[in-house]
């Protein structure tokens, strides 16, 4: 198991952190250059993304393990001489970066978010990419790095990945700035051993990925926490936990419906313990008002426009 570090945070006591969900994706189309780019534009502070790697090794930034038609369009040519062509359908860990730079992930919206407007021709970026672009706009923003690794998916490379994400990271310079994550508590294990004075937050949801006898909870045992999520991630030795956020106020767009929900209690004792709370997705602005009143250090949304306007209005939080 992890021993507990202290490495820089990002994050400020007293302060809430606008952290843009896959940049900005009720505005633009997800984890893509320019969507951070606009994120930072209407207000978020940090970004959250997600990375896995190439068939290659590259360390690329994608939510989906398969690249679907809702969100990419291939733009190769239908007489192009590849077994693997149309990459539209085939899993990302198949392709390499050439072959996944050529698909065009700006030309669909998502039904999900009526006010996200397309960027045709926005294509899936590398970290290193997006690392450098976001230091160039602005060398305050810091990025929440999902690293996307199933533990339940036999050919998963939970290794490979860690050490690929920390070697764009150092390469980068981007160690102030980055806080790692992962579903797979073993991964964000394995993080804090290659790379102690980076931040780590553990990703949850209770019932789901945080439940007895999950395999998402790496050296972690439920039971040794009665349940108790902020008692185990303090456990894993991160600096954060990020709880799956589900509204009291009812359904709302890109809502799952989760278990959880952020509260006062919630966040207080898990300051008790050390940790910083960064639930997510929380986008409506009656929920954005419930986190920063329960006092969170950071939300992520889709929407960062509504919750910078609020963190500036100062509401409760």
């Amino acid at each position: 198991m992890s021993t507990q570090q202290t490495p820089a945070l990002p994050w400020r006591p007293g302060t809430t952190q606008v952290l843009g969900h896959r940049g900005a994706r009720g505005l633009a189309p997800e984890n893509t250059l320019v969507g951070f780019l606009h994120a930072h534009r209407v207000g978020a502070t940090a970004m959250e993304l997600d990375v896995q790697l190439s068939a290659d090794g590259e360390v690329v930034v994608w939510h989906d393990p398969v690249l679907t038609a809702d969100k990419a369009v291939d733009t190769a040519p239908a007489t192009r001489e590849d077994p693997l062509f149309p990459y539209v359908g085939s899993r990302l860990r198949e392709l390499t970066y050439g072959q996944l730079a050529s698909v065009d992930v700006g030309r669909r919206t998502a039904a999900a978010f009526p006010e996200q407007r397309p960027r045709p021709g926005a294509r899936i970026p590398l970290l290193g990419e997006v690392l450098q672009a976001l230091a160039e706009v602005d060398p305050e923003v810091w990025t929440l790095v999902e690293m996307k690794t199933d533990p339940t998916d036999p050919g998963a490379e939970p290794e490979a990945l860690v050490r690929a994400v920390v070697e764009v990271v150092r390469a980068c310079g981007a160690g102030s700035r980055v806080v790692l994550q992962s579903f797979d508590w073993h991964a964000v294990d394995l993080a804090g051993r290659a790379a102690p004075d980076l931040p780590r937050a553990a990703l949850a949801v209770p019932g789901l990925t945080f439940a007895r006898g999950s395999a998402w909870l790496g050296p972690v045992h439920y039971d040794d926490h009665d349940g108790d999520l902020a008692a185990a991630a303090h456990a894993l030795g991160v600096q954060a936990v990020a709880p799956a956020y589900a509204s009291p106020y009812g359904a709302r767009a890109g809502d799952d419906g989760f278990a959880l929900v952020t509260d006062r209690a919630f966040v207080d004792h898990a300051h008790e313990v050390g940790l910083a709370v960064l639930p997510w997705t929380v986008n409506g602005d009656d929920d954005l008002a419930h986190v920063l009143a329960a006092g969170v250090d950071g939300v992520i949304s889709d929407r960062p426009d509504r919750a910078a306007a609020l963190v500036a209005a100062g509401r409760p939080g």
